[in-house]
């Protein structure tokens, strides 16, 4: 469980023909180049593989497209960091479903903004944390349910969740077989005010702006309980060189030491503490 006002300074080189064809199918934002082709330099930081590929969703104000470029907090803080390794990789926006399969590929691949929890720790290599997510029960805000527990969600006929999100296997970890996956939340928030579920396991802190995606009122559905925690982070494919994690890894926490990323959490989510 997103999760969006940078713009990326340069297109980084993704080697030949096959990249190219990428770029047109797959949503790449994309700018100028700002290294030189088949390295992208790091600053005295170590170096990148320019096949290095940055994969997002459309999961505002957590990370998003709009007006052909790449916004939101963890755009934010993913470009803060490019910029000082010195590397401008642009980001593919796709499908969830689609982005976290693709980053378990035998490329180097970092896919954001990631829940890590445990049934995904195995998967990935982890720079983070970024945003912290909540995963909440939504229900239809006319609906007489008052549901306090999993015990109680566990009863109901359908249960809607975005296939291969956290809160998806959350859900499944804890022995839920009611559910019905779907695609995206946006879709989730349509089919739960048309009364097609009664509820919606999502997630908390970009409900507001799946609902404004949605075309639906803020007061047309209502908030349940929050039932788990999770942190998002970088999530870097197994074939990632040890050394750009780390190397992405002591850039973040250059950003916290410095405010930097006070500063980016502050400017996405002015009255929310719960991610900083």
């Amino acid at each position: 469980m997103h999760r969006r006002h940078l713009t990326l300074a340069g297109l980084a080189w993704l080697g030949g023909a096959n990249a190219t064809s990428r770029t047109a199918s797959a949503g790449l934002i994309t700018a100028l180049p700002a290294t030189a082709p088949g390295i992208a330099q790091s600053a005295g930081h170590g170096a990148v593989p320019a096949s290095l590929r940055l994969l997002s969703e459309e999961f505002p104000p957590v990370n998003f497209s709009e007006g052909g470029q790449a916004r939101g907090l963890s755009v934010d803080i993913v470009q803060a960091i490019q910029q000082r390794l010195g590397q401008a990789l642009p980001i593919e926006f796709m499908p969830w479903a689609r982005a976290f399969r693709e980053a378990q590929d035998s490329q180097p691949t970092a896919l954001f903004a990631t829940a890590r929890i445990p049934e995904r720790e195995s998967l990935f290599h982890w720079v983070g944390p970024i945003v912290q997510f909540q995963s909440t029960f939504y229900a239809r805000a006319d609906s007489r349910l008052r549901l306090h527990s999993l015990e109680q969600a566990k009863r109901m006929p359908k249960v809607l969740v975005v296939r291969d999100w956290y809160t998806l296997v959350q859900l499944q970890t804890a022995g839920f077989r009611n559910l019905q996956q779907i695609s995206d939340p946006v879709q989730g928030v349509r089919m739960l005010a048309a009364g097609r579920a009664p509820l919606f396991a999502a997630e908390k802190l970009t409900m507001p702006r799946t609902l404004a995606q949605a075309g639906i009122r803020p007061n047309a559905v209502k908030e349940l309980f929050s039932f788990a925690s999770s942190e998002g982070y970088i999530a870097f494919s197994k074939s990632t060189p040890a050394s750009t994690v780390a190397a992405w890894q002591a850039q973040l926490a250059e950003l916290k030491r410095d405010g930097t990323f006070a500063t980016i959490q502050k400017r996405w989510f002015p009255t929310d503490t719960t991610s900083r």
